[in-house]
């Protein structure tokens, strides 16, 4: 008998695990498929305390290794074999063996509501248009800022009346973060935040949380220093932007600092030449 899962796979990783009480599969060669082309290969070798406590030997049954295909939209079809055998894990009924022996299914990708979805609230005036404009040019960009100013006030005043220019007034950054994140996803969720020094502790946090919750889930990122930031607009969407093999695109320019929040999907790629701010920057995001 022989048990197993793929736990989650992103735009190019996949993870989960394979074991047997009958044979030894450690070191053995997983290969993963999309339909029939293979997409990556990576051995049975990772420890996994969760796999030991469970009773699944010494818990040296997990695989994490790198996927390569051109279409993010196709994850939920890869597949993965043992290499030498006809076992095949699939994912949402990823358990090989006898019923009630796996593990919980692969998480499904975070997309929020559909853009019909954001049609018909915005129609019946459940969203304002300004959030309205914020889920759905994010859906389509993967990238949205969004301005922390306080509104003033308009009085009709004659212009010896106005009052001087006054510092403006800023949103609470965690509270419009939380607000947001809970409303792209559509529940209540606890929020979460860390400090970050480089782009690279960016995306290792992204790769991070998608293992845990799966692909697509948003991100509010700030800064008590003022930077613009080069995003790949739309390679959330088409890894194609972003492949091994072409020239990495410089990206949009989006603008970070105190008064403002940048919101960010987590399969989004940054320019070439992106670096944070001095002091770096805090990342929020929501509890899976």
């Amino acid at each position: 008998m022989i048990r197993g899962a793929i736990e989650n796979v992103t735009r190019n990783r996949v993870y989960g695990w394979l074991w047997s009480p009958d044979v030894k599969l450690v070191g053995r060669t997983v290969l993963a498929f999309l339909d029939d082309a293979c997409v990556g290969a990576g051995k049975i070798e990772g420890f996994r305390q969760d796999l030991k406590d469970a009773g699944l030997g010494d818990g040296q049954a997990g695989f994490n290794f790198d996927l390569s295909y051109p279409n993010p939209a196709d994850a939920p079809r890869v597949t993965v074999k043992l290499e030498g055998s006809d076992v095949m894990l699939v994912q949402r009924r990823s358990r090989i063996g006898a019923p009630g022996a796996g593990a919980a299914p692969a998480r499904a990708t975070r997309q929020g509501p559909s853009l019909t979805s954001l049609q018909w609230m915005r129609a019946r005036g459940w969203l304002s248009q300004s959030d309205y404009d914020f889920l759905r040019f994010f859906r389509q960009l993967g990238v949205y800022e969004r301005s922390l100013v306080v509104p003033q006030e308009r009085a009709d005043r004659v212009p010896q009346e106005r009052p001087e220019r006054t510092e403006q007034q800023l949103l609470d950054v965690a509270e419009t973060a939380r607000g947001m994140l809970m409303m792209q996803r559509m529940e209540e969720a606890e929020l979460r935040r860390e400090a970050l020094a480089a782009p690279r502790d960016w995306r290792r946090l992204a790769e991070q949380h998608e293992a845990a919750a799966g692909p697509g889930a948003m991100f509010a990122l700030w800064s008590r220093n003022r930077a613009r930031i080069p995003v790949v607009e739309g390679s959330h969407l088409q890894a194609s932007l972003v492949a091994p093999d072409a020239e990495p695109p410089a990206g949009v320019d989006y603008a970070i600092g105190p008064d403002r929040l940048l919101f960010l999907d987590g399969r989004c790629a940054l320019g070439p030449a992106a670096a944070f701010p001095p002091g770096g920057l805090e990342v929020f995001y929501l509890g899976s």
